[in-house]
């Protein structure tokens, strides 16, 4: 498990550098999209380790940026480390689950098409922190 974070926590610096160095969103200022820099990035994980967590009494996921290539199905495994129910809604691909304190839920995505960014949230808890699933395109 040690192992996954450390390719997580990996996966989301370079996420975070590369959106970073195209300006943020890119999409409606004539700049190249996030997308375009991870255009190389190919992921070997076809499941990738999200947590559910209190930081400094905010409820987030970790990683916030989760990247995944498009061309394939992928799933998630999200693990609940707190004491409470939380959500993991993902907007657009109609996917609602609860997940349970203590508990790893497996979430199958569907296969993606590249260059799209998804918001992650938590239908129990609305003002909890969001994530980003970012599509970059597959080889």
């Amino acid at each position: 498990m040690t192992a996954r974070i450390g390719v997580l926590a990996g996966q989301a610096a370079i996420a975070a550098l590369l959106l970073s160095l195209t300006g943020g969103c890119g999409f409606h200022h004539g700049h190249a999209s996030p997308t375009d820099a991870l255009s190389g990035y190919q992921s070997d994980v076809g499941e990738i380790q999200v947590i559910s967590a209190v930081v400094g009494g905010k409820n987030v996921f970790i990683p916030s940026t989760i990247v995944v290539t498009s061309g394939r199905p992928q799933a998630l495994s999200v693990f609940n480390t707190t004491d409470k129910p939380h959500g993991f809604a993902i907007k657009g691909l109609s996917i609602e689950i609860v997940l349970y304190p203590g508990e790893e839920t497996r979430i199958e995505l569907p296969t993606l098409e590249a260059h799209e960014i998804y918001t992650i949230g938590c239908q129990l808890h609305p003002p909890h922190r969001t994530a980003t699933l970012v599509v970059a395109p597959g080889r």
